[in-house]
């Protein structure tokens, strides 16, 4: 995701890639964004997650629909994109449903799982009612049609300390038969991140 921020408008992202080179250094693919706005996504795009499917690729990303849902939230929704090469991507739309005054601000998909098992996704949001970002989940039988099911992320604010007043940006890995989180606290990860194992 890169940012604008300009003085006289609203901040607004783009989706960019990075080149890998084989000395494992980055740099832009283009200065041009790889993902701007359209008329799917007019306003703002962010946190792309990207996996390979079925000999192409599947990606789940941020949309704002508007900056504010009336509530003094915005509506930043989590949509999806598949490609056959990882260059050319058809947008599609809506992937996780969002519901005003409960989950209506999302940010940072990151999803395991395959057909046989089922598919799942943390994701950090914001309710529009004056909390800040919690990890949110859902879950899909094939990657496309999510439910949404909040109280199964698993983990949530500390009752003191460093992510006692927000939880957010999870990273979600498995490891030698194990499942681990990374995320960001307070102040979105000004004194660092957390690390979690599911239990």
């Amino acid at each position: 995701m890169g940012w604008q921020s300009s003085l006289d408008k609203h901040w607004r992202g783009d989706i960019g890639r990075l080149i890998v080179s084989s000395e494992l250094t980055l740099s832009l693919d283009s200065i041009e964004p790889f993902l701007g706005s359209n008329n799917l996504d007019p306003i703002s795009l962010s946190y792309p997650w990207v996996d390979n499917h079925n000999n192409g690729y599947r990606m789940w990303y941020g949309s704002t629909l508007t900056w504010d849902g009336g509530n003094g939230e915005m509506i930043h929704v989590i949509n999806f994109a598949t490609s056959p090469d990882g260059h050319n991507w058809h947008r599609k739309g809506l992937g996780v449903p969002y519901q005003i005054g409960k989950a209506q601000a999302f940010s940072r998909p990151t999803v395991i799982g395959n057909e046989q098992l089922g598919f799942e996704m943390w994701f950090s949001y914001r309710s529009g009612c004056g909390k800040k970002y919690r990890i949110g989940y859902a879950d899909s039988s094939d990657g496309e049609q999510w439910m949404l099911n909040l109280e199964k992320a698993g983990i949530d604010v500390s009752q003191d300390g460093w992510d006692s007043e927000m939880i957010e940006y999870p990273f979600v890995f498995d490891h030698n038969d194990q499942r681990f989180m990374l995320y960001n606290g307070n102040g979105y990860g000004k004194t660092g991140f957390g690390f979690a194992v599911q239990k």
